[in-house]
């Protein structure tokens, strides 16, 4: 598949909304929802578009494909995180993370919730299980069946128990967003639609951006939270026509961008750091200015996201190009555009 700018614009944007969320003040409120919903679940509307079961020769050539993209880099970056953290980084963190066990990162590691290390990696170990159960759905399955059986998944965690079983793996995230996964996978011809090229498209992307963040702000607020969390992919579905129409604007401005097309393909190293150089820019900050500074500064909070987004664009390109092998990838020339 030739490669489309406007898919790296929207993995750029959504991996900035990423990092504002992870930014403190962080705000128990239903737009901190919006924004979290508006940044790593789309990350599976760009992933499902990019599949394509056709190049996979059977379901143990793709597990081993994506066992090398996903899990490589999953192992080598909790080891990594997981060395500093018993030498400094329980220290650091304060009393309640060194009343943690010692094992417990690992077995949370093993049971593929790495929250207290790497805790934004829930997101590679989702994908890796929505990938192996929608393979064998897409497989036997043709038009828009895998897209209807992906939804019916994810509202079955409405009635489905609170199992300790569901979390392994994040197979409740997996089955929760994989609708979205499979709305970019199932339906490359409406979103060739997503644009802005009539009055009247526009108009609907709008109305139906406005319904889908209206619900994600305000349904947290009204309704019971379970339901309104298991609803927010379906509110994230109505929002991404214009997501993608947006993207699809800046690709038609600036073209091809360097930056965009860096971040896309380095995405796994900024997950992996972004949270730690957060928290060293937050101690420095709070140092010189006082912890208060933090306190609904919401200028501070972006400043500083903007600011982990611009360093880490070159230790993730160092990364990329010399250690390669942390991606499971083989040393090679990072290609980008000129």
């Amino acid at each position: 598949m030739k490669r489309q700018a406007w898919l790296d614009y929207i993995k750029l944007i959504a991996m900035t909304l990423v990092v504002v969320y992870h930014t403190p003040p962080r705000y128990d409120n239903a737009h901190e929802a919006a924004l979290f919903n508006m940044g790593a679940p789309v990350f599976f509307f760009a992933a499902g578009y990019l599949f394509n079961i056709a190049k996979q020769k059977n379901f143990f050539t793709f597990l081993r494909h994506r066992a090398r993209q996903l899990l490589v880099p999953y192992t080598t970056f909790f080891v990594i995180f997981y060395a500093l953290w018993l030498l400094v980084g329980r220290r650091m963190a304060g009393p309640e993370e060194q009343a943690i066990d010692t094992l417990t990162p690992l077995w949370q590691f093993i049971q593929g919730t790495p929250d207290v290390v790497l805790g934004p990696f829930w997101f590679i170990a989702a994908l890796f299980t929505m990938q192996v159960i929608y393979y064998p759905i897409k497989k036997y399955l043709g038009g828009y069946w895998p897209l209807v059986v992906a939804l019916l998944l994810s509202l079955s965690l409405l009635v489905m128990p609170d199992l300790p079983w569901l979390r392994y793996w994040n197979l409740d995230k997996a089955f929760l967003y994989m609708p979205i996964y499979a709305l970019g996978n199932c339906s490359h011809k409406q979103v060739d639609r997503f644009d802005f090229s009539t009055p009247a498209r526009s108009l609907l992307w709008i109305v139906l951006a406005v319904v889908g963040l209206g619900f994600l702000i305000i349904a947290p607020l009204t309704i019971d939270r379970g339901v309104a969390y298991v609803l927010a992919p379906e509110a994230v579905i109505l929002v991404l026509p214009f997501y993608t129409a947006v993207c699809k604007w800046l690709e038609t401005l600036f073209g091809t961008s360097r930056v965009a097309q860096t971040v896309a393909i380095t995405g796994i190293t900024y997950l992996a750091l972004q949270n730690y150089l957060i928290g060293i820019i937050k101690m420095l900050v709070a140092k010189f200015a006082g912890p208060e500074v933090f306190d609904d500064n919401i200028i501070l909070k972006v400043f500083i996201a903007l600011l982990v987004m611009a360093i880490l664009y070159p230790l993730a390109l160092i990364v990329e190009r010399y250690f390669p092998f942390l991606l499971g990838k083989p040393y090679k020339k990072l290609k980008t555009v000129n």
